[in-house]
């Protein structure tokens, strides 16, 4: 696989990444607004694109490496892992925030 190759995926990543972290963003303003249906429905949405970053990294980059292919790390790489990690923590920790909200209301 060349640099090329990888800074393609990259770019990919950090689209999807990034649509769903918007997404993440627009949940946080439904749970602060406390309209935990809407923000529970913009988390699933941003489930698909996190998925898909998620997906890419793991079958376009880690699977194979693993497999033995020379995958040339650069920092658009860096970038590309750290915006999937941290947007889906961020969608996780919201998700979290949401459920334990609507326990706590009945």
């Amino acid at each position: 696989m060349t640099l090329e190759d990888v800074s393609t995926i990259c770019m990919e990543m950090i689209s999807y990444a990034g649509e769903g972290r918007a997404l993440v963003y627009e949940a946080i303003n439904s749970f602060v607004a406390d309209n935990f249906q809407k923000a529970l429905e913009q988390l699933e949405e941003a489930e698909k694109f996190l998925g898909e970053a998620h997906r890419m990294q793991y079958e376009k980059l880690m699977a194979p490496q693993f497999q033995g292919e020379e995958i040339p790390c650069s920092v658009l790489m860096l970038h590309a892992m750290d915006l999937t990690l941290i947007s889906t923590s961020e969608h996780d920790l919201l998700r979290a925030l949401i459920t334990a909200k609507i326990e706590n209301k009945d």
